[in-house]
């Protein structure tokens, strides 16, 4: 688009100049207040009119979701690590989390990712080249999306299996500037790692890990504890020569060592039916 170009945005039609839209990949133009219809975590020129058309409806859905869901719980029903204008909000309550971003702030519609969509994360630092005295520039959380797309917003030939987002592979969260420590973002993982079962970062977190295990040993230990269980119910049904029996414990035998691969590979996986039921009650 040349800077004196003026063209009709392709959503409501209004004019579109340099400066106020931006020229999506089939041609056709969106102007900067259709833009604040969609994510804050994607960049609407590398994408169709048809996309961001169901993408407008995708986000119209969560915008419901979070007045539903979110809204009635309050600043107490919420965990809410912010530092500055960016952040975390975890709803453990219903599998999901919002991020916070300035950018984010300014769209019309709130925006909630889930639990089990997310495939990794991880701090980023930026090293600090000023005279500042200070490590670091910026500090801040990578939180990688099981995803249709990849971290550069083109669709991903082999996208994973499972609960995937439908065009979010990357969120980038900024938590401090010219700092030598991670203390937000130090606490946004770390509650990461609570739910995803890792080891805990901060100390406390550690001393109470050393006696109980992470909470991904744990849920390992009753899992293998479950297996056992169910196979010494089948080797007294064989003692017992009852074929009943025999079946149902091998049934029971069966689940049970189901879960316990299900556990081991996706711990994360138990907010899934949490997340469900909560967008189930928002969209019915």
């Amino acid at each position: 688009m040349s800077f004196f170009s003026k063209n009709a945005c392709t959503f409501c039609g209004k004019e579109v100049g340099f400066i106020k839209g931006k020229k999506l990949n089939d041609g056709n133009h969106i102007c900067s207040e259709c833009e604040k219809n969609c994510s804050a975590y994607i960049d609407v020129s590398r994408y169709t009119k048809d996309f961001l058309t169901e993408h407008m409806e995708y986000m119209q859905k969560q915008d419901k979701l979070y007045n539903s869901e979110v809204e009635p719980l309050g600043k107490g029903g919420v965990n809410r690590i912010i530092n500055a204008y960016n952040g975390i909000i975890f709803i453990d309550s219903i599998g999901m989390f919002e991020a916070i971003t300035p950018k984010y702030s300014k769209k019309n519609q709130k925006e909630l990712f889930r639990y089990d969509q997310i495939k990794d994360f991880a701090y980023y630092q930026v090293k600090n080249n000023s005279d500042s005295g200070k490590k670091y520039s910026e500090v801040g959380l990578d939180i990688f999306l099981k995803s249709e797309y990849t971290a550069d917003g083109f669709k991903d030939p082999l996208p994973p299996s499972g609960k995937v987002h439908p065009y979010v592979a990357l969120i980038r969260i900024s938590f401090e500037k010219d700092t030598d420590d991670a203390l937000a973002a130090g606490r946004a993982k770390d509650h990461l790692n609570e739910l995803f079962g890792r080891p805990s970062e901060t100390f406390g977190g550690s001393i109470k890990e050393a006696f109980t295990g992470t909470g991904q040993e744990r849920a390992d230990m009753k899992a293998q504890a479950e297996t056992v269980k169910a196979l010494g119910g089948l080797a007294k049904s064989f003692l017992q020569k009852d074929s009943a029996a025999v079946g149902q414990a091998q049934e029971n035998l069966k689940m049970k060592t189901q879960d316990a691969v299900s556990t081991a590979l996706d711990y994360g996986s138990k907010y899934t039916e949490t997340a469900d039921a909560a967008e189930r009650r928002a969209w019915q």
